[in-house]
């Protein structure tokens, strides 16, 4: 494609298939010209002065060429409303995805967009409409969503410390409520927004990290004063857009040349955070492999099977044989009684096999040691840390392999890893 494309084009969004001639768009984000309710001056425009009928033909036209260039992993998300004529509420969410299901578009979410700052229509007998609706719609089943890029570690309650197998690694997956302010004039640069619909960088950032990757293809047929586009150069993907008021190209263009160096670096900074999701993540894979070794130990004493002296857990690289499942994780037995070995590993398979340890996403790797000398032997050099039968999530004390025989009777979980938590520093 030539590099000229990829900038905003003055040029009518039904006639987007005369500017893209094959599949390149990941993700198209925009929101249509209201229904006979804002004049954008323009002769022949979608929306104000149609018929509801002409509206909706119009918007199928647009969104036949959309489909047509897009990738088959690609996306469609509609920022859209409803509204009010002759005295009741038209569903124009519903209608325009039953019209353009035809296409071949279909619809994977629907996501409530709450929103303080708004144009609300309300009178009597009536509430205030405070919100709209996000539509996500896929060309295909195989559609791009990278949702642990839009997960929330920080938003977990304290319960991750003591209770790891509840929570998923890379943190809380996203509510279909969206709250996002829209942006006032002037918290874009002074004078920018004059569009009569803005909509919030927070939430454009959020979609394009779950449908793209940088150097992706976005897409926003209805560019406005170019605040998708904006965005999606700030994130370093490539842009398309088309827009007929000259005044909202030359707007883009200049606060692209002004902010797009400052708002680069603020995306390259945010990048940088997502080290400290890859460390929970982390975190909670290790308290995950020791509290399974703890409840392990649990269930063999309430299944009368108390020879079972320590534990040894190993966090390993292996991939698990299974997708489902998360790390593979060592664990050595010291067993008191060598007597009862083929009795313990019968009673394993029967404890992992359901929950709760069935629930840790671990596959666990068992090897068993019938005296001290083994067990001992098949430690690694170094330091280790012990664990009691009651918490895995802060360790007892720090030993070497010397020391072992001095452990206390509950102190029953030894490992390299070092997880040392307050619940109290987590609320």
């Amino acid at each position: 494609m030539p590099k000229e494309l990829y900038k905003i084009h003055q040029i009518d969004a039904r006639e987007i298939n005369k500017l893209i001639k094959k599949p390149v768009v990941s993700v198209t984000i925009t929101s249509p010209p209201y229904f006979d309710l804002k004049d954008y001056g323009y002769a022949e425009q979608i929306g104000f002065g149609q018929s509801y009928d002409a509206y909706l033909n119009d918007l199928v036209k647009v969104f036949t060429n959309v489909f047509n260039c897009t990738l088959d992993t690609g996306t469609l998300w509609v920022i859209i409303d409803m509204f009010r004529k002759e005295g009741e509420t038209v569903p124009l969410p519903f209608d325009f995805a039953n019209k353009i299901k035809a296409i071949g578009w279909k619809l994977q979410e629907v996501i409530i967009w709450g929103k303080d700052k708004t144009v609300p229509w309300a009178h009597k007998g009536q509430m205030r409409n405070s919100f709209e609706y996000v539509l996500m719609f896929s060309k295909s089943e195989n559609y791009t969503f990278h949702i642990d890029t839009v997960r929330d570690y920080e938003a977990l309650k304290k319960w991750w410390v003591k209770y790891p197998e509840r929570y998923n690694p890379r943190g809380k997956t996203p509510e279909a409520i969206w709250h996002f302010d829209i942006p006032v004039q002037g918290s874009w640069g002074k004078g920018y927004i004059r569009h009569f619909c803005p909509l919030p960088e927070e939430m454009i950032a959020q979609i394009l990290k779950l449908t793209t990757v940088e150097g992706d293809v976005v897409l926003d047929p209805f560019s406005g004063s170019g605040a998708v586009l904006s965005k999606a150069a700030n994130m370093k993907r490539r842009y398309i857009g088309s827009e007929l008021n000259p005044e909202y190209i030359q707007m883009f263009e200049n606060y692209l040349l002004q902010t797009g160096e400052e708002k680069r670096l603020e995306y390259e900074q945010g990048e940088r955070t997502l080290l400290h999701q890859n460390v929970f993540e982390e975190l909670i894979l290790k308290l995950r492999a020791l509290k399974y070794a703890r409840t392990f130990f649990q269930k063999l004493k309430d299944a009368k099977l108390d020879e079972i002296a320590l534990v040894f857990v190993e966090m390993t690289d292996q991939a698990p044989q299974k997708t489902h499942l998360l790390i593979v994780v060592k664990y050595l037995i010291l067993v008191r009684d060598q007597s009862k070995l083929q009795e313990i590993e019968l009673a394993t398979q029967k404890i992992i096999g359901k929950a709760p340890l069935s629930k840790f996403g671990i596959e666990p790797l068992f090897q068993y040691a019938g005296n001290f000398n083994d067990f001992s032997v098949m430690l690694p050099e170094g330091q280790l840390y012990a664990y009691t039968n009651k918490a895995t999530h802060c360790y007892k004390k720090i030993l070497s392999i010397r020391e072992i025989g001095a452990l206390s009777k509950n102190e029953v979980i030894l490992s390299e890893i070092m997880v040392d938590l307050n619940e109290q520093d987590y609320e």
